[in-house]
Parts: C-alpha cells; sequence; structure tokens
C-alpha cells in the first residue's frame, strides 16, 4: 500500500534528479536540500500540485543531479578564487553531505579557493567535512589529499609524501577510476609531483603532473594546473624527460 501511494504521489514528477535507495528503489524529484540527516525532495503529485518529502541519507546510496551551471561556471579554470568562493559557499551550505560526486568536487574546490586567498583554517574546516559527512567511502581520498596539499604550502614535504602514497599506489592499481576517484587521484599526483619537485627529483615529478593530464583527467582545473607545473618544470630543467 505504501508502495502503491507513492506510486501515485510522483506520478506526475518531473525526473530531473534521482535518488537511488540501498534496497534499488529509484525516486525521481528535484533535490532541494540537506536538512540535519535528510534530503528533501520536491515532488509533483498525480493531481499537478507539490510535495515536499524527506529521504534519510542513511537510507540512500546514491544521487543522480546535473552539476549546477553556478558550479560549472566556477570551476573554469582560471575562475579567481574570490568568484569561486562566492558561487560554491551558497551551494555547498545548501547541499554538503549529498552522495553526489559533483558536490565533493565542489568542496574540495572551494578549500582551494580558500588556500589560495589564505584562509588555511577555513579550508581545512572543509576537508574535515568532507570525511564527517561522507565517512569510510570513497571521498575520503580527497580530503587526505586537499590536507597533504596543505602540508606542502607549510614544507612539510616528508609529510605530504606519506599521506597521499597509498593514493598513488591505489591509483595506479585502479585502472578504471570512477570521475570522483579520479579528480581525487589527480589531487593526489599533483601534491606528489610539487613533493617530489621540493626534494629534488624532477624526473619523478614530471612523471606524476603528465600522469594527471593522461590518466587522471576528469578534472579540467587539476589538468590544467598539471600541465602548467610540468611546463614550468621542464623549463627549469630543459631535456628533461620520463623513461
Amino acid at each position: 500500500m505504501i508502495a502503491l501511494a507513492f506510486t501515485c504521489l510522483v506520478l506526475g514528477a518531473v525526473a530531473d534528479d534521482q535518488i537511488v535507495k540501498k534496497d534499488g528503489t529509484v525516486i525521481p524529484g528535484t533535490v532541494i536540500s540537506i536538512v540535519g540527516t535528510q534530503v528533501m525532495l520536491k515532488t509533483v503529485t498525480s493531481r499537478g500540485g507539490e510535495a515536499k518529502i524527506p529521504y534519510n541519507l542513511s537510507d540512500i546510496k546514491s544521487v543522480s543531479m546535473a552539476t549546477p551551471a553556478v558550479v560549472v561556471k566556477a570551476e573554469t579554470p582560471g575562475t579567481s578564487p574570490g568568484a569561486v568562493v562566492a558561487a560554491l559557499e551558497p551551494q555547498i551550505n545548501r547541499l554538503a553531505g549529498l552522495p553526489a560526486d559533483w558536490i565533493v568536487d565542489a568542496m574540495a574546490r572551494l578549500a582551494e579557493a580558500y588556500l589560495a586567498l589564505n584562509q588555511p583554517d577555513k579550508a581545512l574546516g572543509i576537508y574535515d567535512e568532507i570525511d564527517t559527512l561522507y565517512p569510510g567511502s570513497k571521498y575520503h581520498a580527497q580530503a587526505v589529499a586537499g590536507k597533504a596539499d596543505m602540508s606542502l604550502k607549510m614544507g612539510k614535504f616528508d609529510e605530504a609524501l606519506a599521506a597521499v602514497q597509498p593514493i598513488v599506489t591505489e591509483a595506479n592499481q585502479n585502472i578504471a577510476p570512477s570521475p570522483a576517484e579520479g579528480a581525487a587521484y589527480a589531487h593526489a599526483f599533483l601534491v606528489y609531483g610539487a613533493a617530489l619537485e621540493a626534494k629534488q627529483k624532477p624526473q619523478q615529478a614530471l612523471e606524476a603532473y603528465l600522469t594527471v593530464k593522461t590518466m587522471f583527467y576528469q578534472n579540467a582545473n587539476l589538468v590544467d594546473e598539471a600541465e602548467n607545473r610540468a611546463k614550468t618544470l621542464r623549463e627549469k630543467n630543459p631535456g628533461i624527460g620520463i623513461e
């Protein structure tokens, strides 16, 4: 009876977004926000009205939701850190905790923008929030890579290397990474390459940067960064190549 009632309720729903529950149920609608431990979903009833229904995050496997245009624009290479913060922070405040790849990518991008604005406490808070909201998930690597990047910027090169080494090892064994995994791997390889540069290992650093471009190219910003670093490294080390 419950399933029948729900079917009637969402009969006229526009399937812009989809919640996929752990039991396999697929629920169409429009994601509005995260409220506490629930996702608020707007649906269209069979009578043409609207209903807002909460679903427990603990019951949800994933959420299919197109990346908002404002987020896509903010993640365009060359966007200023201030513009990134202005665009992404409202989206993250509304949807942090949503089990969707784009929101975690946006959180990582926001943290990077705060670092660029010399606000490391806010960046660290976002990385901690990723681990808090997505415990034991595939997104953990994103938080690890971000914190390692902070260690790197503080001159703690060995600490940064030690943090990302397990991610680098995992990445080298993953022949078909998901977009979320690819973005996390790319971030880790950028940190890995920069730490190797700092330790006077330019050839290994170049290989790390080129790996982002050839293997983990899901995030355009990270690919752009890898290309710039590889170019600069080659200019500093004429004739350098990889084996």
